[in-house]
């Protein structure tokens, strides 16, 4: 008889072991059904003893054992990556069962006997001391670095893995890298049928070449022994943060993994993360090839003051221009327009007040269908008809603000009617059509003197350069009070302008705004030296690690919660403050926040305060924005 302790993988269940006994001996790293609350969840063997060896404390124990007989797979999941999900539970405040079901997709738990892996308690780990590189360049440039790792790697018959952020990532860096080293190259991502995921998991597993694996975060765990290095690229982009419980970062997970194992990492972009840039800087990572901290362009640069415009105009005289040029020289545009709809939002010119959503009270965003104008929530969904008075004074002079990818394309049409114009917002690309911005792409490509608007959704499937780029207006951002909005403005200003090889045109209302001075030039150190400098004066990433608790509902009760969670947080200083949009779905948000300084973070203090909050409080360690 033997006594198992299994990790359940579950975000339901706030504990981080569970106990059994089986007839059977199960190998650590098994995945097992296990009994709980009246059904059958999947869990993780970590430990395996004789009842003989354990009898005393079985006989004090205060509960009764169940029994687990059903196996599902032999040491799936390699020691390295349980110990790395156990750091990164405690990181996150959470349950390594949670942090394994937001990780490792379902698809994959469920399939585990038809998935081989090469992992034993000998080969697991490796001897090489784990290293961590940037690489901060154009496409090109980093991509030819790919090219030259995997060569030496293979030489030294070694594999390396590449995590990207998105499907899209994932297909382009197969079809760039895979030429070359042609049936050695394979791709993994949740869009493939399963029965594709597990024939193209079982030949890399089983392949004695060394190989190259293309995938997205939730195939970290992949069981191939001879991984020696592995990549991140697109560093700077936000969905590796994913968005449910417990909010943990692909990024930060693959970095514990790789120092379990004593792996060699990389982490890549155009602009890597303000973060990443003050660790290189500080010595923790090295740089893998000459670093760029100016992003170079062949385009003529042109910055248009729109304040300075006598009469409101959404697209200039110099805008127009250059799309007649375009058109007359057969050239491709790319346009990009950062709201959804005609416009992001509908003030009352009487009484002033905001049109907003029934449900939630968000600012609704202006919509056109079949020439019918009509209101909807980008937050929770809500459409309703355009065609009403202010629900607060009954004026009928509802007045729109702010330029939305609609309005953009319906002014370029009234000044060139016969013009072809391509959309791509997640309003027009379908998730369930395979490829649907792919195919925009394509299109647009194959026609000369068209024009591609696009939010910011446009830069997934956009990678080959275009004649000219323009961005009609980034204004919006500013109004979001979230310290990365400026790195994420000059994100967007880079890869627009590095797509660009004639001409590229950015209008503001703005133009006093630093951030473009160094978007046009492509000034990412003088940026960084500004940003670091005001990061370092409130206390923000790096210099402190930021704790979000969000309460969603009634103001009176979650105020009472919230009030409640600062006794059970003390002696741990909490900001208190509603959320930028303070209801949503009809409920009042409040969040709180915790700085942690001087790199003192986990605190296992604050971690056992943390787990004893109320389910309902969300927490976010490490949040991408405080809104």
């Amino acid at each position: 008889m033997y006594i198992i302790e299994v990790i359940p993988i579950s975000r339901a269940i706030g504990i981080d072991t569970l106990s059994y006994f089986t007839s059977k001996k199960i190998s650590v790293g098994a995945i097992v059904d296990i009994p709980l609350r009246k059904k059958t969840i999947q869990g993780i063997v970590i430990s395996s003893s004789t009842a003989e060896s354990m009898k005393s404390e079985i006989k004090s124990a205060e509960f009764a054992l169940k029994k687990i007989d059903k196996i599902k797979a032999n040491n799936f999941f390699s020691k390295s990556f349980i110990d790395a999900i156990s750091e990164v539970s405690n990181y996150y405040a959470t349950s390594i069962g949670s942090v394994l079901d937001s990780i490792v997709p379902d698809y994959i738990i469920k399939n585990t006997l038809k998935l081989k892996n090469t992992y034993s308690d000998s080969s697991d780990g490796s001897k090489i001391k784990n290293e961590k590189y940037v690489i901060q360049g154009d496409d090109e440039e980093r991509y030819t670095t790919w090219k030259s790792l995997i060569r030496q790697e293979f030489a030294k018959k070694k594999s390396v893995l590449f995590i990207l952020p998105t499907i899209e990532e994932c297909e382009r860096t197969f079809e760039l890298l895979e030429k070359g080293v042609h049936g050695y190259t394979f791709i993994l991502h949740g869009s493939l049928p399963i029965k594709k995921i597990i024939d193209t998991w079982n030949m890399i597993v089983s392949l004695p070449h060394p190989v190259v694996i293309i995938a997205t975060g939730g195939f970290l765990s992949i069981s191939r022994a001879d991984i020696e290095t592995i990549v991140i690229e697109r560093e700077n982009n936000r969905t590796y943060k994913l968005p449910r419980r417990p909010f943990v970062d692909i990024r930060y997970i693959a970095e514990i993994y790789a120092e379990k194992r004593g792996l060699k990492l990389f982490l890549a972009d155009n602009f890597l993360r303000i973060e990443t840039l003050y660790r290189k800087n500080e010595g923790e990572m090295i740089e893998a090839s000459p670093f760029k901290f100016r992003s170079l362009s062949t385009a003529n640069d042109l910055l248009i003051d729109m304040k300075s415009i006598k009469d409101f105009k959404i697209i200039s005289d110099e805008l127009i221009d250059l799309i007649r040029k375009n058109k007359d020289a057969s050239e491709n545009m790319i346009i990009l327009a950062t709201r959804r709809g005609l416009s992001p939002s509908t003030v009352c010119g009487d009484c002033q007040n905001i049109v907003l959503c029934n449900s939630c009270n968000t600012p609704v965003v202006l919509h056109k269908n079949n020439e019918k104008s009509f209101f909807m929530c980008h937050r929770c969904g809500e459409r309703r008809s355009a065609e009403e008075y202010c629900k607060t004074c009954g004026s009928w002079k509802l007045n729109t603000l702010g330029i939305g990818i609609d309005t953009v394309i319906e002014k370029i049409k009234d000044k060139f009617p016969d013009i072809i114009l391509f959309k791509i917002d997640s309003d027009s690309i379908s998730k369930s059509v395979k490829n649907s911005g792919r195919n925009v792409i394509s299109k647009f490509k194959a026609k000369p003197g068209s024009i591609l608007v696009g939010t910011e959704m446009m830069l997934q499937y956009l990678h080959d350069r275009v004649e000219n780029g323009a961005i009609v207006s980034l204004d919006s951002l500013f109004a979001l009070p979230d310290f990365r909005i400026q790195e994420r403005i000059l994100y967007n200003l880079i890869r627009i302008r590095a797509l660009t090889t004639k001409k590229f045109i950015v209008q503001t209302r703005k133009i006093d705004e630093k951030v473009f001075e160094y978007g046009l030039k492509g000034n990412m150190s003088d940026f960084y030296k500004n940003t670091i400098d005001d990061r370092k004066k409130f206390n923000y990433p790096p210099f402190s690690t930021l704790i979000k608790f969000t309460l969603e509902g009634k103001k009176e009760q979650i105020v009472k919660e919230m009030d409640e969670a600062q006794n059970i947080l003390d002696p741990f200083e909490i900001e208190i403050f509603p959320a930028f949009t303070n209801t949503v779905r009809g409920k009042y948000v409040l969040h709180g926040v915790i700085r942690i300084l001087d790199g003192k973070w986990p605190n296992s203090d604050l971690i056992l305060k943390i787990r004893q909050l109320s389910p309902r409080i969300i927490v976010k360690v490490d949040p991408e924005t405080l809104l």
